[in-house]
């Protein structure tokens, strides 16, 4: 391997919850890459033996570059201009990551060309917003979700899912969402099933407080719709619903249950 002068790469920990989740000696691609930190992590500590980085912006795609440093030019890097999976040849690689965009366009990204899609084993995904949406798509198209990690990132918790096909070749790769997939057919994506899903409290980092975060939102919703001038009983019905889901799934946290 190419020698680059400098201290190696290291991560926050909202990048190393990901890094973790791409299995030992996978060919990985790092879509919308940015300053490429994850790809170069990866590359340098031969975790994995070719990377590539994509980016919809030139100058991102330079960060990325810089990053690498001399490693860009030893061949197991690739940089690529251009969006979603469109610059990624059919199973060029084994692990796609899409991270730090909102769950609504990475599902778009994803289903844009599913043939192409279903030709990549593992898929690390790291929504910024709309994570049920994505959800929802994933079970809908016939993904597993193998796994689900929250993480601290000051006032945020960002999560992080990891699916990809039934035919994985990864030995590992469970389905979390199987004996709950009858319940969620069939609702919405802003479903609270959909938003938090029964299988989080099996989620790795803080998953206690990421669930009294959710808790104090749907709290926050109920007192405000019960201050209203006009109460709109339902509303506040499902919200009352969701807020007990959610005390049941930190009572079984704290029980160290596994979700019923």
């Amino acid at each position: 391997m190419i020698e680059n002068p400098g201290p190696m790469m290291q991560l926050s920990d909202r990048l190393q919850a990901m890094a973790d989740r791409v299995p030992l000696g996978d060919r990985m691609a790092d879509i919308g890459t940015d300053h490429g930190h994850l790809p170069v992590y990866l590359f340098e500590r031969e975790h994995s033996p070719f990377v590539v980085m994509t980016d919809i912006s030139a100058p991102s795609l330079e960060k990325a570059k810089r990053a690498a440093g001399a490693y860009q030019f030893g061949g197991g890097m690739s940089f690529r201009l251009g969006s979603g999976l469109e610059v990624l040849e059919p199973g060029e690689v084994d692990t796609v990551v899409i991270a730090g965009m909102g769950g609504k366009l990475i599902r778009d990204i994803l289903s844009a060309d599913p043939e192409k899609t279903r030709s990549y084993s593992r898929f690390v995904l790291q929504p910024r917003t709309a994570a049920g949406a994505l959800r929802k798509w994933l079970l809908e198209a016939g993904f597993r979700i193998f796994s689900e990690d929250i993480v601290e990132e000051g006032h945020f918790f960002p999560e992080v899912i990891t699916a990809g096909k039934k035919e994985n070749r990864v030995l590992d790769s469970r389905d979390l969402a199987e004996m709950h997939r009858g319940i969620l057919a069939g609702l919405s994506e802003d479903h609270i099933f959909f938003r938090v899903p029964p299988w989080i409290a099996r989620a790795g980092g803080p998953v206690e407080k990421y669930l009294l975060r959710r808790l104090d939102q749907e709290r926050r919703v109920r007192e405000g719709l019960q201050a209203a001038r006009e109460q709109d009983g339902m509303r506040i019905n499902a919200i009352q619903e969701n807020i007990l889901y959610l005390e049941k799934l930190l009572k079984q946290v704290r029980a160290g249950q596994q979700p019923g």
